[in-house]
Parts: structure tokens; C-alpha cells; sequence
């Protein structure tokens, strides 16, 4: 099956979650015996030999760029994607979701192309959002429109969760959660070194990731003694206030803020922790007030790499998480955090189990190919009808 895979706000090569997702769910596409092509504005980095092998190099994905359109024009696209439909003939269109998106979807409508639409955010109003709420002050509705007429449009959805999309169309998307490489992330080993409790948080430091928490923690751990070593990779808009906490509370020597490093690094930081941590804080995120939709792709990569999950006790996670790889806690809770900390810093047998059972999760249920494999039945019905 020839795809052509439509990413207008998603800059590619770059190492944030919705690049890694789109060239990885391609990428996995590629290697089911599809011929995939994505345009895609251009990434500001390089691309790396595992990105140019993956990407370009390995025969059934191309990437093709385009022009970033200006923020909240990018539904002006729609000429250009009408070329490349008539260049590529493709036999199914699927346009990764974006409120100012869907001239691939338009386009696909005007070609005669079945359009299947991937949503990883709300494609419903958010009440708290400004441009909802400037919405409903308009008469016209311009964005509410906009948005009904491409899902109206596609002849199938799958999307992370069904809290993205409006109540009446709940019950017929397809779910796929993210996933992960497992052979481009392994476990290090498994048996504890001497010394802290090693553990690893990935983040865009958006406010709902909690790095705060995660510092208060660790400086409560360090009051009663407990040894943890954190690694945090990335960066964004409370990095900063995150390391003058971590300086303020005394744990500047605790918590490594290594900033924003390549993804083809990523693993071996990874390999080198226990656990992966991830204390989110989702009353910081208003449109999370529809549900938990989000689908952490660290989550997957945490697991992938061998490393035991903390996270915050949420239904949702747990579905995704079990037991046997996971542990919860109430979301802002630190004391509770550090106890987590505290728990495994003195007891390795148990993290070992933990990191043994993450694995073999990731395996199982998480691989991109797995992922791509429930995108693909529902893009053979689409081809199909």
C-alpha cells in the first residue's frame, strides 16, 4: 500500500515526541512492506545515521519537506499536498491531527483519496483554551467549523484516546497508544552497582511534568540520608525554574540538567538508569480536563530500556502500566514521591523485578511494529470501502 502521511506542524527530524512519533510509526509502516511518504516542515537539527538509515535510506519511507506555513495557517497547505497527491498517487492520505491542520484531508477529499486521520490532540473544544473561548464569542463558529468539517471529512480515525474526540464519535475510533524501538533502546544491567539509586526523567519541562515535584522530592530524600542520582534530558519552559530549585534545596549535585541532547542519545543515558520517573501534574494542563488522553512516548521508552516506572496513580496509566512495572503515587504528592525513592534506593531485588517485567512488556505490547500494525487493519478497511 503506497501512504502518504501529512504532518504540517511537525518539524522533522527533531527529537520532541511528535516527530520521534511520526518518524517512528512510519518507519514501522516501512517495515510491514508499505511504501511510505511523509511531508513534513524540516527539523532545525540534522539528521542523524540512525534517522538517515531509518528514514531515507532504507527503501519504503521518504520524506518529502515543505515550507512551514505561517502559525495557524497551516490549512493553507492544501495546494501543495494536491500536487504531491497527483505526483504519488498514493492509495490512502493520513493526516496527523492539528486544529489549524487539515489540508491534507481537504486535499485528499478533492483528489478522490481515502483520508484516515491520526489525532493525538483534542479535536474537540476545550473550554479553558483561548481560541475556544474566542470561538464561542464569534456567531460563525469559524475554528468549531473548521474542525467538524475534517473529521466529517476522513474515512477513519485512530487516535490515542477517545477523550480527543466529540462524545458521538467516541465509540467508532480506533485506539493506538504510542510505542517504542526496542532495538534502538535496551536494558543496561540489571544488577545494582554500588552507590545512589540511578534514576532518569525525560521532558519538554512543560508545567504539567512536574520537575518541581521531582526536585522537592529528591531534597526530601536527601534530608533523611537517601543517596538518588537523576538524570534529566530536555528542556523547556520550567527548566529553568528547575534548576534554581535544585540549587535553592541544595540538590544541585543530585539532579543532572543535561538540556536538550539528540534522540540517537537518548538510549544510552537510558541504559545507564533504574528507574524512569514521570510525576506528572495534570490539573497544570487544562485540556487534560476531557480525560487522560496523553500517551507519553517516555513512558514506552522507559520501559523498552529495562527501567522500573514511577508515575502518578491515574486509571488510565494503570491500564497502561501494571503492577509488576510499576509503582503510583497521588500526582503532587513529593512526600509520597520520596518515599517511592526511598523504597527502592533500599531495596534492589525488587527494582530488579521490576526492570525484568518492563521489558518484556515493551515486547509484547508497545513495539512500533505492533503499533503499526493496528494502524494498518484499519488502513486496509479504509482502502478497501
Amino acid at each position: 500500500m503506497k501512504i502518504l502521511y501529512v504532518a504540517v506542524d511537525t518539524r522533522i527530524p527533531d527529537s520532541h515526541g511528535g516527530s520521534v512519533h511520526v518518524q517512528e510509526l512510519c518507519r514501522a509502516l516501512g517495515q510491514r512492506g508499505h511504501d511510505v511518504h511523509i511531508l513534513a516542515p524540516k527539523g532545525e537539527s540534522e539528521l542523524s545515521t540512525d534517522e538517515r538509515d531509518g528514514i531515507i535510506r532504507d527503501g519504503s519511507v521518504r520524506l518529502h519537506h515543505i515550507v512551514k506555513p505561517i502559525r495557524y495557517f497551516e490549512w493553507t497547505a492544501t495546494r501543495h499536498i494536491r500536487r504531491l497527491i497527483l505526483e504519488l498517487r498514493p492509495d490512502v492520505l493520513v493526516e496527523r491531527f492539528y486544529t489549524f491542520g487539515g489540508a491534507g484531508i481537504v486535499a485528499a477529499n478533492l483528489e478522490g483519496v481515502p483520508a484516515v486521520l491520526e489525532v493525538n490532540s483534542p479535536a474537540r473544544p476545550v473550554d479553558r483554551l483561548w481560541r475556544d473561548r474566542l470561538d464561542r464569542l464569534t456567531i460563525i463558529r469559524p475554528i468549531h467549523r473548521w474542525r467538524c468539517r475534517i473529521l466529517r471529512g476522513c474515512n477513519g480515525i485512530y487516535a490515542t484516546s477517545r477523550y480527543l474526540l466529540p462524545p458521538e464519535m467516541q465509540n467508532t475510533v480506533t485506539l493506538v497508544t504510542n510505542g517504542v524501538d526496542v532495538a534502538r533502546f535496551k536494558p543496561g544491567p540489571v544488577e545494582r552497582e554500588k552507590g545512589p539509586l540511578k534514576c532518569v526523567y525525560i521532558s519538554s519541562f512543560k508545567s504539567w511534568h512536574g520537575a518541581e515535584d521531582l526536585v522537592r522530592a529528591v531534597a526530601l530524600c536527601r534530608s533523611r540520608g537517601v543517596e538518588i542520582c537523576v538524570t534529566c534530558i530536555g528542556s523547556g519552559p520550567t527548566w529553568k525554574s528547575a534548576t534554581r530549585l535544585a540549587k535553592r534545596l541544595g540538590v544541585g549535585e543530585d539532579i543532572k540538567f543535561l538540556g536538550a541532547i539528540p534522540f540517537d542519545k537518548v538510549p544510552k543515558h537510558l541504559a545507564e538508569a533504574e528507574i524512569g520517573l514521570a510525576p506528572f501534574s495534570p490539573s497544570k494542563f487544562s485540556p487534560l480536563e476531557l480525560g487522560w488522553f496523553w500517551s507519553p512516548i517516555k513512558l514506552f521508552e522507559y520501559l523498552a530500556a529495562g527501567l522500573g516506572i514511577i508515575t502518578i496513580n491515574l486509571k488510565e496509566l494503570r491500564d497502561l502500566l501494571p503492577d509488576s512495572v510499576a509503582r503510583f503515587y497521588k500526582s503532587g504528592a513529593t512526600e509520597e514521591l520520596s518515599m517511592l525513592l526511598e523504597r527502592f534506593a533500599s531495596n534492589p531485588a525488587e527494582v530488579a523485578l521490576l526492570r525484568k517485567k518492563a521489558r518484556e512488556l515493551a515486547e509484547s505490547d508497545y513495539t512500533w511494529l505492533h503499533q503499526a500494525g493496528t494502524v494498518e487493519q484499519l488502513l486496509e478497511r479504509v482502502q478497501a470501502n
